[in-house]
């Protein structure tokens, strides 16, 4: 017995050496492990629930700030890019700069914003002022921007090729510029307050009666970048376009009329387009707007420019859908007979020649596509086009009622669908 007691001992110190099992043996080593690498399982074990605890706890932790994140400091949009401006009024307290935030969709978490200020001692680093701020940027980034002390006095505005007078309105309400759209409209159903700054209205004016249109200046705000004081009111704001517009129009249109020291017409205004079709040039910026709202390229604009100016010399309706559903809020792709019906003095469905005047402010681009129609097309006498694919933006051009008729029924399908997408999407 005492051999066999002194031999057993000597295998549990060397695991290395052949063993015979017993039942007891046998239970142990299903418990903590087999064989000679036993020994190695006691030095792990403990490694390894250590390991899985404190991944657990990174993960609870991580699960924690992920919702704290999301809900409280994340970016309200991460794909609005937009630096309309954000200001903060003199006397302001942190916590009604936080309303303001959360309501202008800066932040998500006024209270959050409040503690965080009020945690790194940043409250009188806040002045008041203007700041450029975009709805992608985090609760940390906000603050950075606000509390740098970098505030001024001016607003960037931007506004777009094809927008129209409501367009700007609803984009200068939005971004804090003016106070109500129905004020910037008002402006704009008034031309005689700023004759005096546009060489563009006074021709305009002398060729045809701006009192008929909806919007007098609808044509005339040039789209462009701007800076504006945070002071300017919609009249301003108005002048400031237009001034842009008149330099636009000095570099395209050279030929004005001109007067004597009397008043007398000394020499008239050169008209602009084709053999067939001459145009002043109102009529320019008319047909420009329209071209603006049919194309997106430079080419197609050219392009529906020929289309557009052989069915004038053809006697033709130019038919264009945007001028059908101006002032409607209509954007459908896909128009049915009741929306081409509409009885304005700019749906071309319904009067003959140009609409009574712009249905947008067009882009540079788009007045020299009425002034240069592309050649090619007007001479092989083009006369219908309609969009292709609605997301690609391309047009398909066609000489015959019949090509233009298979085309229609080709792509309308797409344009029902596209129309229900962005419908949906509202």
């Amino acid at each position: 017995m005492a051999k066999h007691r002194k031999k057993k001992r000597i295998n549990e110190k060397n695991p290395f050496k052949p063993r015979r099992y017993t039942r007891e043996t046998v239970m142990r080593d299903r418990e903590y492990g087999m064989f000679w690498y036993a020994w190695l399982w006691h030095v792990l074990r403990p490694v390894v629930i250590f390991s899985c605890a404190l991944l657990i706890v990174i993960g609870l932790i991580s699960t924690v700030w992920d919702k704290i994140y999301t809900g409280y400091i994340s970016a309200p949009d991460e794909n609005d890019y937009m630096t309309p401006g954000f200001t903060i009024s003199s006397g302001e307290s942190i916590t009604t700069i936080g309303r303001h935030l959360q309501e202008q969709g800066y932040i998500k978490s006024p209270s959050v914003f409040k503690y965080y200020i009020q945690f790194y001692g940043l409250t009188n680093n806040i002045q008041s002022g203007m700041y450029y701020l975009s709805r992608d940027m985090n609760l940390f980034e906000v603050v950075d921007a606000i509390s740098s002390g970098n505030a001024t006095n001016e607003r960037t505005i931007r506004i777009i090729p094809g927008w129209t007078v409501e367009d700007i309105a609803k984009y200068l309400k939005d971004v804090g510029a003016i106070a109500n759209e129905s004020d910037f409209l008002t402006v704009c159903k008034q031309y005689e307050p700023f004759l005096g700054y546009s060489l563009a209205l006074i021709n305009a004016d002398e060729n045809e009666t701006l009192s008929r249109r909806t919007y007098p200046l609808e044509g005339y705000l040039a789209p462009d970048t701007y800076r504006v004081y945070l002071s300017a009111d919609a009249q301003s704001i108005v002048k400031t376009l237009i001034r842009q517009t008149d330099v636009v129009f000095a570099s395209l249109f050279t030929n004005e009329a001109t007067y004597d020291e009397n008043g007398n017409l000394v020499k008239e205004a050169e008209k602009y387009g084709t053999d067939q079709v001459k145009l002043t040039e109102s009529q320019i910026i008319t047909l420009a707007s329209v071209i603006q709202r049919e194309a997106t390229s430079v080419d197609d604009m050219k392009r529906v420019s020929a289309v557009f100016y052989n069915r004038l010399a053809a006697g033709m309706k130019l038919e264009s859908d945007p001028t059908a559903t101006y002032l409607t809020g209509n954007t459908r792709i896909a128009l049915t007979s009741e929306d081409i019906s509409a009885n304005t003095l700019y749906n071309t469905y319904r009067v003959s020649g140009l609409p009574v005047g712009p249905i947008c402010n067009p882009s540079k681009h788009a007045i020299v596509a009425a002034l240069e129609p592309d050649e090619e097309y007007l001479s092989q006498n083009y006369l219908y086009f309609c969009a292709a694919e609605p997301a690609s933006g391309k047009l398909v051009f066609s000489k015959t009622y019949q090509e233009h008729e298979a085309n229609v029924a080709k792509y309308r399908p797409l344009w029902q669908a596209y129309d229900k997408e962005q419908q949906a999407a509202q």
